[in-house]
């Protein structure tokens, strides 16, 4: 059994203690009996053994309490210098420390906490919260203090705590310390700063439930498979979230386009950055979707963050387009050969009165090319007159006027002189609207026909006719005059 220090100098004491009295005893006996010469012999050894036992149980007791003040001095110093290595360490650390006494006195805080709350970690020890805090977070840091004592084990607490940036939000966990005896007699704290934690889990939060609510697909992969998938994407595909993360991605992509989505991932494998990758997906229903993937490869883990839209209807529209487009394109050249094999100038003008549409007839009529160059205001080509050639006819009664008014014209008459080639026409001018769904005028089909050479033709006709009438008739007289 180990003898503490207390128990040695005890037990050095009370030996001492009856050694000195066996030698005052002795001492006492030879006075009395100094006549017994062999008694006074035996006693003089006796008091000569005893003084030395006494001296070397002084000395022992004085090596012992010297060797124990060295062990206690060595002792000190291994505790100040541990005591300056773990405020060392605490100061160092970024977290706020404080140990208090259990009637809230602090008996130790760190460089931060001092920072903090501006205070003097020499001069708090032995004040509270009270004497340098807010009464509220006083009371608040009481409370908590208080529950680790009923609990008799460490707690976590969020507090928050003003500071000149803004509000700070602290994790602290507050642990009870025991004495020797068992007895808790302080409680201790160590506060993290999590508010940049906090605004990060807030931000994942959003983040999630974005994902979540979103009507896009969004994805997380490695290079083969699915990792997480939004609700959307089981929505889109058919496929549930667990059938979409138990194989490879690739076992889902159509299989004419598996060859070009391997050299996609390729790229993004390289760092590079996917937008607007369009393939093609089987759903569980065995259809077919058109997928467009935007996706950004993290290259620090891996990987890949990905939205894809389902733009199978925009794909089935562009087809739709382009099939309408190539009969348009048809029709118009149809259209064109027609236009091109009527013996009648053509004019097509929008709203805006500009031609966008004329046939050769009409280049011809007008003596330009270019269609877009053509007036359809005929005024601005021609001097426009009635049939007898003096009266001038009002612009605003041509028909493309009329037909933008939504009004049909047919077969009016007109006289046109050409200023620059001193060439006369006699036209027959017919306007029709072009009406959309929602019955507005659009545009205005013209359509002039040169009668100039019919109506040459008639005039010339007319003035053969009249010579042989003329004719018939003078040999018809002299007949009748020889009869009589």
């Amino acid at each position: 059994m180990k003898i503490t220090f207390e128990n040695k100098i005890l037990f050095g004491f009370i030996v001492n203690l009856l050694v000195v009295i066996a030698l005052v005893w002795s001492y006492t006996t030879r006075i009395k009996n100094q006549g017994n010469d062999n008694l006074n012999q035996m006693l003089d050894w006796a008091i000569g053994f005893l003084f030395l036992l006494s001296i070397v149980l002084l000395s022992v007791v004085y090596i012992i309490i010297r060797t124990q003040l060295r062990v206690k001095n060595i002792s000190q110093k291994l505790l100040f210098e541990n005591q300056q290595l773990l405020q060392s360490i605490i100061d160092n650390a970024s977290s706020l420390i404080f140990i208090k006494r259990i009637n809230g006195e602090y008996l130790l805080i760190n460089k931060q906490f001092a920072s903090l709350y501006q205070v003097n970690s020499s001069t708090i020890i032995g004040k509270t919260d009270a004497d340098f805090l807010a009464p509220e977070l006083a009371y608040a840091n009481r409370n908590s203090d208080m529950e680790v004592v009923k609990a008799l084990k460490e707690i976590k607490i969020e507090e928050t705590v003003e500071q000149e940036d803004g509000e700070h939000t602290y994790l602290a966990i507050k642990f009870p310390l025991y004495d020797s005896t068992g007895r808790i007699y302080a409680i201790g704290s160590i506060a993290t700063d999590i508010t940049e934690r906090k605004k990060l889990e807030e931000s994942l939060a959003s983040s999630d439930k974005l994902f979540n609510m979103s009507t896009e697909m969004m994805l997380i992969a490695t290079l083969e498979k699915f990792i997480k998938v939004n609700p959307a994407t089981s929505k889109i595909l058919g496929y549930s979230e667990t059938e979409l993360l138990n194989q490879p991605f690739l076992n889902f992509v159509h299989p004419e386009d598996k060859n070009n989505t391997k050299q996609e991932v390729t790229k993004l494998k390289g760092g590079d950055i996917t937008t607007q990758f369009k393939n093609r997906y089987i759903c569980k229903d065995g259809s077919t979707k058109w997928l467009q993937w935007s996706t950004s490869p993290d290259t620090s883990t891996g990987l890949l963050y990905a939205v894809a839209q389902d733009i199978t209807a925009l794909i089935e529209l562009e087809n739709e387009q382009k099939n309408t487009i190539n009969q348009l394109y048809e029709n118009e050249e149809k259209l064109r050969i027609i236009l091109e094999n009527i013996n009648e100038g053509i004019l097509v003008a929008n709203t805006d009165k500009k031609t966008i549409l004329a046939n050769t007839m009409a280049n011809e009529l007008f003596g330009i090319e270019e269609d877009e160059k053509i007036s359809p205001n005929l005024i601005n080509h021609f001097e426009l007159y009635y049939p007898d050639e003096r009266t001038i006819f009002p612009s605003q009664n041509l028909p493309m006027e009329r037909a933008l008014l939504g009004e049909e014209t047919n077969d009016i008459d007109l006289v046109l002189w050409n200023p620059n080639t001193q060439e006369k026409r006699r036209l027959l001018i017919s306007g029709k609207p072009l009406i959309d769904q929602d019955n507005k005028v659009v545009a205005a089909i013209i359509t002039l026909k040169d009668i100039s050479q019919y109506k040459q033709l008639e005039a010339e006709l007319k003035e053969t006719e009249s010579k042989y009438r003329q004719l018939i008739g003078f040999k018809k007289g002299e007949e009748k005059g020889k009869e009589e």
